[in-house]
């Protein structure tokens, strides 16, 4: 009751010294853990985006690193070459590269690859560097550390249409049959011998790579079919769930036959250590080239294992669970209630209802998202709840992951 109110209704004479307090029936508790302000709908809330959301940001877990006290003093510069070892090349000298000598800059060619029009000819491109191969970790994973070599001898490696260059990811289907191979003359004579392992493909304890094709003693200026193939060519088998492989071929020259046991056609013999095989024969094998691509997996990996009676494993990596805070009634900042669950919902369920809402649009040829984001914005704004209609809103979207088609199975 305000004061003007309590004037007209009290003469002055029987007017108290404090307006009258009049009590009120008590009101329903809302029994929620965020309020009333759980169901109201969020216009600045982006679910991809929490620096954006009225959430709180996670929390960081400290960790222990241990200081020298005799070096707390040290300048970066003495850190980056303390340990530092000066790499060795196991290979051949490199040869003397003729320098293509700076053109004037044509406009027409600065225009076209301004547009991205500019077309490279790849016969003119010059060999890679090593320092890619090394970037990779494939000199590290293949020899040792502080190991490299330079590529001295022109050597190419293709499946059909697809060659292998340094890094380039091929489906594991490609290389079902064997590689056509191109190996350079070097005119002194000698024989060549072609190794390729898979440097991620080995699932068991034991280390080492999984050998995927050895043909020794090759003649210098002749095919590789006229080489001793020692183990028959199997298709790179990239695991489900482990990501890319990289197969790599390595090319090897020597000048005397060199004498290797034949190795079994099933996966399980085909454990080879490339270090050991190159120690073994350092004295008489010299690397002179390097070619390797990612390999990713396809159906192929299961039908070519199934043939070999093995089983196809699924691998699933285990990511650290993501901290969060303890769920509140009330929470000081509060964020839409459907997503705040989940976050404590198994991820798994969560993919899987994904998966099932994406196939429920997938037709046979394509996946197409609808004209639309909501046919019946008005009749869905009023009926449904602020956080259902967000959610078929941001279902729609063309970027969805529900319209994501771009795997390959």
């Amino acid at each position: 009751m305000s004061a003007a109110q309590y004037a007209r209704l009290v003469s002055r004479k029987y007017r108290g010294p404090k307006l009258p307090k009049i009590n009120r029936p008590r009101r329903p508790r809302v029994l929620s853990w965020a309020g009333t302000t759980a169901f109201y709908p969020n216009r600045f809330y982006e679910q991809d985006k929490w620096y954006k959301a009225r959430i709180d940001k996670p929390d960081l877990i400290p960790q222990l690193h241990l200081i020298d006290p005799t070096l707390y003093g040290e300048s970066l510069a003495e850190y980056l070459q303390r340990g530092k070892v000066e790499p060795t090349n196991i290979g051949f000298a490199k040869k003397d590269e003729k320098r293509v000598p700076k053109t004037s800059s044509d406009p027409q060619l600065e225009k076209l690859s301004r547009t991205k029009k500019l077309r490279i000819d790849m016969d003119r491109v010059g060999e890679a560097d090593h320092r890619i191969i090394a970037h990779f970790g494939v000199f590290e994973h293949l020899f040792n550390d502080n190991v490299y070599f330079d590529r001295t001898q022109n050597f190419q490696a293709s499946f059909g249409d697809n060659g292998v260059h340094t890094g380039n990811v091929l489906w594991a289907g490609d290389t079902k049959a064997a590689p056509e191979i191109t190996v350079e003359s070097v005119g002194a004579g000698g024989f060549n011998t072609i190794v390729a392992v898979n440097l991620d493909g080995n699932a068991s304890e034991q280390p080492g790579e999984i050998l995927h094709w050895l043909v020794a003693n090759i003649p210098d200026g002749a095919a590789v079919s006229e080489g001793e193939e020692k183990a028959k060519w199997m298709q790179a088998l990239p695991f489900l769930g482990t990501g890319y492989h990289r197969l790599a071929f390595l090319l090897l020259r020597h000048s005397e036959k060199i004498d290797l046991p034949q190795i079994g056609d099933g996966l399980a013999g085909r454990l080879f250590s490339t270090a050991q095989f190159y120690k073994q024969h350092e004295a008489t094998l010299t690397p002179s080239a390097l070619l390797f691509s990612n390999v990713a997996y396809d159906v192929s990996v299961k039908e070519a294992l199934h043939a070999q009676s093995l089983q196809s494993p699924i691998f699933e990596y285990e990511w650290r669970e993501r901290s969060k805070r303890a769920q509140k009634e009330h929470p000081l900042k509060p964020m839409p209630f459907d997503l705040y669950l989940d976050q404590f919902r198994d991820p798994k369920e969560v993919q899987a209802e994904l998966v099932r809402e994406r196939l429920e649009k997938v037709g046979i040829d394509d996946v197409t998202p609808p004209r639309f984001l909501d046919d019946n914005y008005v009749e869905n704004k009023k009926n449904l709840d602020a956080w259902r209609h967000a959610k078929l809103l941001e279902k729609n979207k063309p970027d969805s992951p529900v319209y994501n088609n771009s795997l390959k199975y």
